[in-house]
């Protein structure tokens, strides 16, 4: 029975009490696809709506796998939904605004001035979130384990 899983608890019953308390290493949230994807796609929206644009609901991903991009159409307005996984995500920021063009039946010319100034909205995006980082250092103290009285202050 060594290394046997406890099911309950999906984890290891032989690990050492060292192992145990051992802190997992943690990447920054802000940096997983969805999080950026609906920070993109909130800037996006707004400034959509500064423009007066009837601006879609975005999702994520589309219903059929094989697509990057869709849009349904609803009496209550658009829905863009966008595969994250797997592209550059420059891809997705461009699909991104291009279904708000697409759902608003833009001419050319409007095209390209709503195109400029959502990109311009994405771009601020990206900028802010490079330069005023809001990541705080995590320092774990102290784990006391069940046999421990004893606690950090």
């Amino acid at each position: 029975m060594n290394n046997e899983t406890d099911k309950r608890r999906n984890t290891a019953t032989d690990l050492s009490p060292i192992q145990e308390n051992t802190p997992a290493k943690v990447s920054g949230i802000e940096n997983a696809p969805s999080v950026r994807f609906s920070v993109f796609a909130r800037a996006i929206t707004d400034a959509g709506k500064r423009l007066g644009l009837n601006v879609p609901s975005f999702r994520s991903p589309p219903h059929d796998g094989d697509l990057d991009r869709t849009l349904r159409r609803h009496s209550s307005g658009s829905i863009v939904a966008v595969r994250v996984k797997d592209r550059p995500f420059g891809a997705v920021i461009a699909d991104l605004v291009e279904g708000v063009i697409v759902c608003n039946r833009l001419t050319q010319r409007e095209a390209g001035d709503v195109r400029n100034t959502l990109w311009d909205a994405a771009i601020h995006v990206e900028q802010k979130s490079h330069s005023t980082s809001t990541r705080r250092p995590t320092a774990l103290i102290h784990r006391s384990s069940h046999a421990d009285r004893t606690a950090a202050a």
